[in-house]
């Protein structure tokens, strides 16, 4: 595998270095990643199932024949059957490298929705540049796996082969945010957050990145907050380099707004088991597993329209869907569920059952896993 996510050496956010192990695990095999960072002096990651090299480049265009060295490197020591790319820009031209190199079928995922979302293009000029490289990149592989239908379609249109294009979300620990947590846990988390069981809480949790329109769902929470000046929004993740305290402050959410900083992954059931509602605002996305998380956790959902979301979200049945950039929808639908308790409980045990039945761990563990023995055997990837 060729990533760009550090933290498999930390293991300290998220959990890339736990979902490969089970990967590997499932495999029979052993997975090795070469993860393209410009960060010096990563020790190697060595355990049974899984090795990890950083390329330590002096700069993101070096990154390309850094990856394919290592991996050609790794394959003379110990040869693979099957490479793949976290994402279809400088990690899949590095896999394309590598399969010139070994001969190896190329899997390249797409998480996002890079090309069915209007708004990745709209983002910034970079991300014109970074389309055309993945169209390039998706049209040369032996396979793509994308997280949700809509972009599976737009890779359809732009010429890959619909046996090509596989659809397999990432897998989420369903049972860990499902599971109750001790009660002292969650009043820890209220007293850091002054807030009480019975402080109505709506939930955000991410990367403060564009996309995400963070600035949107502040907005819809003014309006929120001058009808119900009890409710609180609790924002989970490092908002550091972002000015989002201090929009809050300009509008007045000094004192219901609640900044968490960055959480550790094992410590985000926590936070989902104090919130009522969990609301995502972002402009596009893959899957989002955060919605699966929140599910799991047994929490209502209100959602923009971003792809990916209504693989996750029955409309009025597991949750509500808005159109994006619509801070008035957002807000009205939150009222809607902050002032209907009842219907809040009716949703979030339709979600709860609706995502352990679709979103099992060991299910789509198997499924990835088994994308890759098809195509390390020459078979059409995608199992019917």
């Amino acid at each position: 595998m060729i990533s760009l996510d550090t933290t498999i050496f930390t293991g300290e956010i998220g959990d890339m270095r736990t979902r490969h192990e089970a990967y590997a695990e499932r495999s029979g095999g052993q997975v090795s990643v070469v993860v393209c960072t410009r960060k010096k002096n990563l020790p190697p990651l060595d355990t049974p199932r899984l090795r990890a090299r950083a390329t330590g480049s002096g700069t993101i265009y070096t990154y390309v024949p850094d990856a394919a060295r290592i991996g050609a490197t790794i394959y003379a020591e110990q040869p693979f059957d099957v490479i793949t790319s976290q994402d279809p820009f400088l990690t899949g031209w590095a896999g394309l490298q590598l399969r010139r190199r070994t001969g190896k079928p190329l899997i390249v995922q797409d998480h996002t929705s890079i090309f069915s979302s209007p708004y990745f293009v709209q983002e910034r000029a970079l991300n014109r540049i970074l389309r055309w490289i993945g169209v390039q990149v998706i049209r040369r592989a032996d396979a793509v796996r994308v997280v949700n239908r809509r972009e599976r379609l737009a890779c359809i249109r732009l010429g890959v082969k619909p046996e090509k294009v596989c659809v397999v979300p990432v897998a989420t620990n369903v049972q860990g945010f499902g599971a109750p947590l001790p009660a002292e846990t969650l009043q820890q988390w209220r007293e850091a957050l002054g807030i009480t069981p019975e402080t109505p809480v709506v939930l955000w949790v991410g990367r403060p990145v564009a996309f995400k329109n963070l600035g949107m769902l502040l907005s819809a929470f003014q309006r929120v907050a001058a009808q119900m000046p009890e409710v609180r929004l609790v924002i989970g993740g490092d908002m550091s380099g972002t000015n989002f305290v201090g929009q809050s402050m300009a509008r007045g959410l000094a004192e219901v707004v609640k900044f968490t900083g960055a959480v550790p992954h094992p410590d985000l059931p926590a936070l989902f088991q104090i919130a009522s509602i969990y609301a995502l605002s972002s402009n596009y996305e893959g899957l989002p597993r955060v919605l699966v998380e929140a599910g799991a956790a047994g929490l209502p959902v209100v959602s923009t329209d971003a792809a990916g979301v209504a693989d996750v979200i029955v409309d009025g049945l597991t949750g509500l869907i808005v159109p994006i950039n619509d801070a008035p929808a957002m807000s009205e639908a939150l009222l809607s569920l902050l002032r209907d308790p009842a219907r809040r409980k009716e949703i979030a045990a339709r979600t709860q059952a609706h995502i352990r039945n679709h979103f099992d761990e060991d299910s789509l563990h198997h499924r990835w896993v088994e994308m890759w023995l098809r195509a390390a055997e020459g078979k059409p990837p995608c199992a019917s």
